[in-house]
C-alpha cells in the first residue's frame, strides 16, 4: 500500500513540474517578446515601456478598430473580427520585429497577420452564424443574401411596373390600350 501511495505521489509531482515547466517556457516567451531589441551584455532583457508597446501594437490595435467598426452584424461579430485581427496581426508583428530587430519587419509582419486574420473570423463567425440558428454565413455574406433579395424584388416591381400590370401606376393611364405605346 505504502509503494502505490509513493508512486502517485510522484507522478503528481511531475505533473506539476511538467506544469511548472510549461507556465516557465510561456513566461519566458513573453519576455522575450516584450523585450526591448538590441540586447547587450549589461541589458540582455530590458523590457518595454508602455509606450514603446503603444508604439508596437498601437497600429494594430487601430487597424483592428477599423475592421470591426467596418463590420456588419452585432456587437458579437465586431468584438470577433477585431480581436482576431489584433492578435493575428499583433503577435507575429512583435515576433518577427523582435527576432530581426527590424521594424520594417514587424510592421510587414503585422500587415500578413491582419491578412490571415480574415479567413479565421469568417470561419469563426461561420460558426457563431451557425450555432445561433442561422445558416452558417458570415455578416458580409448575410448582407450580400439581404442585398441580393432586395435587388430581386426591385427588379420584379420594375418589370410589372413597365408592362402595366401593377394597379394605381401612373404608366397605365399614359400608354394606348390598343398599341401598348405611351401617349404623349
Amino acid at each position: 500500500m505504502k509503494v502505490k501511495s509513493l508512486t502517485k505521489l510522484k507522478w503528481v509531482e511531475i505533473l506539476k513540474y511538467k506544469n511548472m515547466s510549461k507556465a516557465r517556457m510561456a513566461t519566458n516567451a513573453l519576455k522575450w517578446l516584450f523585450s526591448k531589441p538590441g540586447a547587450t551584455k549589461d541589458a540582455p532583457r530590458q523590457m518595454m515601456n508602455a509606450l514603446d508597446i503603444a508604439g508596437r501594437l498601437g497600429p494594430d490595435a487601430v487597424f483592428a478598430g477599423m475592421a470591426a467598426a467596418q463590420t456588419p452584424g452585432d456587437i458579437g461579430d465586431k468584438l470577433i473580427v477585431g480581436g482576431t485581427d489584433f492578435l493575428m496581426s499583433g503577435i507575429p508583428g512583435l515576433a518577427a520585429g523582435r527576432a530581426t530587430n527590424s521594424g520594417l519587419v514587424d510592421q510587414m509582419a503585422s500587415i500578413g497577420g491582419a491578412y490571415a486574420s480574415m479567413p479565421v473570423s469568417d470561419m469563426i463567425l461561420r460558426g457563431k452564424d451557425k450555432m445561433g440558428g442561422g445558416q452558417g454565413l458570415s455578416p458580409y455574406e448575410r448582407l450580400g443574401v439581404e442585398q441580393q433579395a432586395q435587388m430581386q424584388e426591385d427588379i420584379t416591381q420594375q418589370v410589372m411596373q413597365a408592362y402595366g400590370l401593377l394597379p394605381g401606376t401612373r404608366d397605365q393611364y399614359f400608354s394606348d390600350p390598343s398599341t401598348g405605346m405611351m401617349v404623349g
